[in-house]
């Protein structure tokens, strides 16, 4: 899997190799996740927060998105890997369930 950062030079570089070790280990052991991009935006709409963190991933027949935004641009990253964690178990889950069935 590769995995593509798009306008998220204000993250450090300790919180980017968190979210790649953790994206990476995701991917261990599996073949679905092709390719993943990161990007960041700035969010317009002050009740959602001033950073919008978009993650899209082409999955064997699937892409999975997971957008979020937050105060900060390291929150809303954090928060979007989270539902993107979220999305490819669900995916996983349903494609084990067809399998036994």
């Amino acid at each position: 899997m590769e995995i593509h950062w798009r306008n998220m030079e204000e993250v450090e570089a300790a919180q980017r190799e968190t979210v790649e070790r953790r994206l990476l280990a995701l991917a261990d052991g599996h073949t679905d996740l092709i390719d993943l991009r990161i990007a960041a935006k700035p969010n317009n709409h002050h009740r959602h927060g001033a950073q919008e963190v978009h993650i899209t991933c082409q999955a064997r027949g699937k892409e999975l998105v997971a957008t979020r935004t937050g105060a900060d641009l390291g929150q809303a990253l954090h928060d979007a890997v989270d539902a993107f964690v979220n999305e490819v178990r669900r995916l996983r889950d349903r494609r084990s369930d067809h399998r036994s069935a």
